[in-house]
């Protein structure tokens, strides 16, 4: 059981790592995607799950599915913000610091106080990002992308421990809702949405919705549910080499020395925190 949700996390991180480039490449904005991918999203769940699933749903159920849809919804805001302002790989280098957003949150929640291993992989980290940030000036658009990818991070680090809690919940059921309720984020923004695009605005639209939304998130909230957390971080940060590859074959985006020493750090620190606390499991 384990090994076909594996494969699934595999094929929904590859999905994670081209996806950036298409965010870049069309001219919609971050508001525009979202709403768009959203739709798709939602529209496509819906006709699969049952209405009487939907109608079985307790209010405290459509509580849990009402918070996984805003994080999801501010998740995605904000990364796609961070690919415009910054590049596909560093955006998603970014975002891959989300397992060092679990050490701590994993003490909130959960009540496992962080260790000095812990403690070291965060410092290692903050090493990577310093060498990735051009200069520490929110005018400069890279350094911008950046910290507002942190933040993203964030929220997608929060989403598998409230996943986890509404888990009895069925994975299609549990996408839709989280499509659903996310439209609330960016509906709040739909004003500063474009639509002036192009035929391959929505070409590339249709591909983020249908393959890197409904493919990609859906394999990706099974298998961040059904494997552990360890598993998944080491999962998750196959995607930035990925995004640095095709940004870099597609893109023609720049790797200077100090830009891959740093994502070298922070994944380092990411996969060392996941094995300490997959032999301590």
């Amino acid at each position: 059981m384990n090994s076909r949700y594996y494969t699934e996390g595999l094929i929904a991180v590859f999905l994670f790592g081209i996806t950036p480039v298409f965010i870049k490449e069309v001219s919609a904005n971050a508001f525009t995607i979202g709403i768009v991918r959203l739709i798709i999203g939602s529209v496509f769940l819906f006709s699969l799950v049952r209405v009487r699933k939907l109608k079985k749903l307790s209010k405290k159920d459509w509580k849990g599915l009402f918070y996984i849809g805003l994080l999801f919804g501010a998740h995605w805001m904000t990364y796609f913000i961070s690919v415009k302002l910054s590049t596909p790989s560093m955006a998603i280098l970014s975002v891959s610091s989300f397992g060092l957003h679990m050490i701590y949150l994993n003490w909130i929640i959960n009540g496992q106080k962080p260790l000095l291993k812990d403690l070291l992989a965060v410092l290692v980290a903050l090493v990577g990002i310093f060498l990735i940030v051009p200069e520490f000036n929110l005018g400069n658009d890279l350094t911008a992308g950046i910290l507002v990818g942190l933040s993203s991070a964030f929220f997608f680090a929060v989403l598998p421990f409230v996943q986890r809690r509404h888990q009895h919940i069925d994975s299609l059921t549990r996408a839709f809702g989280q499509y659903a309720f996310a439209m609330i984020v960016f509906v709040v923004m739909i004003s500063e949405s474009n639509w002036d695009l192009t035929n391959q605005d929505w070409l590339f639209l249709g591909i983020l919705g249908i393959v890197c939304t409904v493919g990609a998130h859906t394999l990706w909230l099974r298998a961040s549910t059904m494997l552990a957390p360890a598993k998944i971080s080491l999962i998750f940060y196959l995607g930035t080499p990925v995004a640095m590859i095709t940004s870099y074959l597609f893109l023609d985006e720049e790797m200077s020395a100090s830009n891959l020493i740093g994502a070298g750090l922070i994944i380092s620190a990411n996969v060392f925190s996941a094995l300490k606390k997959r032999t301590k499991t």
